[in-house]
């Protein structure tokens, strides 16, 4: 089994670093700017990949079922993602955590989650989360443009495959359309659609 663990290069000596760690406290006050992590309620910065929206959907590709992690059962986590689990939650990095997988392909992921702000948090907007990828394992953990890669091939297959149905369809169509005008007379279904399962959306 393979375990691949996405830390951001430059912050990766913040795991160990306690020195470094104060050094980015005090240098993002003098500076007046904001930390992407509340530094104030959590010891130490997100290390880990932040997934922006492309590579949430190109992930979800890969893997789009979703437990919470005290919820997963499919397969065995490794102590290397339990470490990192661990160190995640003793430091307070996420406020929730999420085992992204597929059920007929192995190589789960574990994610962190934290709400945009207060007002979702307070209402518990599950779909306004900003999402971390902290660590793949497997048969194959992939780097990560190598992941958003199998994502994207993914999304492709399922729109050619409805390309391919939809274009047999219209050719059916054209072929013998009086039959499908009595199909819409008798008020049966007649329509495809191109949306993956991502979403439901095109990209």
């Amino acid at each position: 089994m393979e375990v691949k663990i996405y830390r951001e290069p430059e912050n990766e000596a913040l795991i160990v670093d306690e020195e470094q760690l104060q050094e980015y406290k005090a240098l993002l006050k003098e500076l007046n700017l904001e930390a992407p992590a509340d530094i104030d309620q959590k010891r130490v910065p997100n290390i880990y990949i932040h997934m922006n929206k492309t590579m949430a959907k190109q992930l979800q590709a890969v893997c789009p079922d979703i437990k919470e992690i005290k919820e997963y059962k499919r397969s065995t986590i490794p102590l290397e993602v339990l470490k990192v689990y661990q160190f995640a939650l003793q430091n307070k990095m996420f406020e929730g955590f999420d085992i992204w997988f597929n059920s007929k392909d192995p190589d789960p992921m574990l994610i962190g989650w934290n709400y945009l702000n207060n007002e979702d948090r307070d209402n518990n907007y599950t779909w306004r989360k900003s999402r971390t990828l902290i660590a793949r394992w497997g048969d194959c953990a992939l780097e990560l443009p190598e992941l958003l890669q199998l994502g994207f091939d993914k999304i492709k297959q399922q729109l050619l495959d409805k390309a391919a149905k939809g274009k047999d369809l219209c050719e059916s169509i054209l072929k013998d359309p009086d039959r499908f005008v009595r199909d819409a007379i008798d008020e049966k279904s007649v329509s495809f659609d191109l949306n993956t399962s991502v979403n439901k959306s095109i990209y």
